[in-house]
């Protein structure tokens, strides 16, 4: 049977390991999100692209407002005094995690499948245009 100090030491050292991830999980994800962010911005220029008068750039603006107020403006964070440390809720909060990197999973294959509608609609616009002459 394992000794407490030993057993203590391993889930240090397997906790570290996880921080070592999670702080590479976090840049990636802060890369990703500034991306998108970019990616955004692109976007709606070109979405005005459609505007053939005032009534519809104001149509498209008030569309784009509604998408972006419901856009997650802060992270939720747990003050310090919040913060339990009691290993007798470790297994839920792992589970929690869990399912809500399953979760992120599922909105990245989608995130993928609305990136590859846009790639093609971008190669129909920019052929389309070859044969535009203004």
């Amino acid at each position: 049977m394992e000794k407490k100090e030993e057993r203590d030491a391993r889930l240090a050292e397997i906790f570290g390991s996880f921080n070592d991830a999670w702080l590479r999980y976090w840049d990636s994800y802060r890369k990703l999100q500034d991306q998108l962010y970019e990616s955004l911005r692109a976007g709606r220029e070109v979405s005005w692209l459609a505007a053939t008068d005032q009534t519809k750039l104001t149509e498209i603006n008030q569309v784009q407002r509604e998408l972006f107020s419901g856009m997650p403006r802060r992270l939720d964070y747990a003050p310090v005094g919040e913060i339990t440390q009691d290993m007798g809720n470790a297994p839920a909060k792992i589970a929690d995690l869990q399912k809500a990197l399953s979760k992120e999973e599922e909105a990245c294959k989608d995130l993928e499948a609305a990136i590859a509608l846009m790639r093609e609609q971008v190669d129909v616009m920019r052929k389309a245009l070859g044969d535009y002459r203004p």
